[in-house]
C-alpha cells in the first residue's frame, strides 16, 4: 500500500512537471503604488509600511509591570528615502525591508524605548516566496508611546526615533505610527461587508462617522498566515 501511494504521488509530480501545475490565486504583497508615492510627496502618507509577522512577549516582564517584546516585521519603502536609497533600487519601484525590533514599555504610563535592526533584501531567484538576499544593513532606536493602547484601549501607538543604513544614511530622524488590528462588527459590516473583518483605526477624530468611519479594512494581503498584522507606518 505504501509503495502504491508513493508511486501515485510520483506520477502526479511527473504530470505537474510535464503539463504544468495548476495555477492558484494569491493576494499580492501590499507594495507601494502611485497613490502611495503621491501621498508621500504631498506629505499625507508614509514613505514605508512594515507589517508585524511574529511577536514574542516576556511573561516575567509583564508581572513586573512592563511590556518587553521582540517582533519580526516585513514591508516596503519608497525609493529616495533613508530606508531605500536610489542606489539600491534597480529593477523595482520600491525596497523590501526586513526588520527585527524590541520594545520595553511601562504598563503604568505606556511609555518606553524601542530599537532593532533592519535589512534591505532582494529576491535570489524567480520564486514566489519573500526576498531574502541582504544588500544593506541598518539599525534604529527611539522613544515609544503606547499609552493610547495600554491606558485607553485605543489601537494606536507612536514612535519618534532615528535610523542608520550602513553606507547610505546616518542618524536619519523618523516618526512612526503603529496601527493595531481590532474587531468592531457594526463598522466592519458596513465598510468591509464582513462583520468579522479586522479593522485599522486611521482617523480617531472621525471614528464612526461616514463615509470611512475613521477606519480601514485589513486587506487579505495585510494578513500573516491568516492573522491580521500590526501595521507600522514610517515617515521621514
Amino acid at each position: 500500500m505504501t509503495t502504491c501511494i508513493r508511486g501515485t504521488g510520483f506520477l502526479l509530480l511527473l504530470f505537474a512537471v510535464a503539463f504544468g501545475a495548476p495555477s492558484y490565486a494569491v493576494a499580492a504583497p501590499p507594495v507601494p503604488d502611485e497613490n502611495a508615492k503621491k501621498a508621500y510627496l504631498d506629505g499625507t502618507g508614509p514613505c514605508a509600511v512594515l507589517y508585524e509577522t511574529t511577536e514574542n512577549m516576556s511573561m516575567r516582564a509583564l508581572r513586573g509591570g512592563r511590556r518587553l517584546a521582540t517582533s519580526a516585521l516585513l514591508g516596503f519603502a519608497l525609493p529616495g528615502t533613508p530606508l531605500c536609497p536610489e542606489a539600491l533600487v534597480k529593477d523595482s519601484d520600491y525596497c523590501v525591508i526586513n526588520a527585527t525590533g524590541s520594545d520595553n514599555i511601562s504598563l503604568r504610563n505606556g511609555l518606553g524605548q524601542f530599537g532593532g535592526t533592519i535589512t534591505v533584501v532582494v529576491q535570489e531567484k524567480n520564486t514566489p516566496d519573500s526576498p531574502e538576499v541582504v544588500i544593506a544593513h541598518g539599525t534604529f532606536r527611539g522613544q515609544m508611546d503606547f499609552s493610547p493602547a495600554i491606558l485607553h484601549q485605543v489601537p494606536l501607538g507612536t514612535v519618534v526615533g532615528h535610523l542608520s543604513l550602513d553606507g547610505f544614511s546616518r542618524q536619519a530622524p523618523f516618526t512612526g505610527v503603529f496601527r493595531l488590528p481590532f474587531l468592531y462588527s457594526p463598522l466592519a459590516s458596513v465598510l468591509c461587508l464582513q462583520a468579522e473583518r479586522p479593522l485599522y483605526l486611521v482617523d480617531p477624530a472621525n471614528f464612526g462617522a461616514p463615509p470611512t468611519f475613521g477606519v480601514s479594512c485589513v486587506a487579505d494581503n495585510e494578513m500573516a498566515i491568516g492573522y491580521p498584522t500590526v501595521k507600522f507606518e514610517i515617515s521621514f
